[in-house]
């Protein structure tokens, strides 16, 4: 194989992988907010079992890293992060969870979001509004 094809062949999976997120997150990203309950933001955590954390924390990583490619691959990027880190089971998640909250564009995003679906309104926390 020469340097051209081997460089074509990534640029195609790299075409094909970016069509790829960018339609599972549409179609992944309106199922998670439809499940959540309004009060997820601000209710106390759930003990969970070792499997059920360690499935959440997979989960959420991977969420977590789709939306970091998506941050420069077609996809919504910072939704995808905040609702892999919102997933996951880690002692830095309420910080990044309510940091990310702090931005009005993203409350905002998940707002439409959620009503687009017909779910109530998320609630957030009083300092993150």
């Amino acid at each position: 194989m020469t340097d051209d094809t081997i460089s074509h062949t990534a640029g195609l999976v790299l075409a094909i992988a970016s069509i790829g997120l960018f339609i599972g997150t549409l179609a992944a990203i309106p199922l998670v907010v439809r499940r959540l309950p309004e009060d997820y933001f601000v209710r106390p955590p759930r003990a969970h079992s070792l499997g059920m954390k360690v499935a959440r924390n997979v989960i959420g990583a991977t969420l977590v890293a789709t939306g970091v490619a998506m941050l420069v691959l077609p996809g919504q990027g910072i939704l995808t992060i905040l609702l892999g880190a919102s997933i996951m089971d880690l002692p830095i998640k309420h910080r990044l969870v309510r940091k990310m909250l702090e931005k009005p564009k993203i409350r905002e995003g998940i707002q439409r979001l959620r009503a687009k679906v017909g779910r109530p309104p998320f609630v957030f926390p009083a300092h993150a509004s």
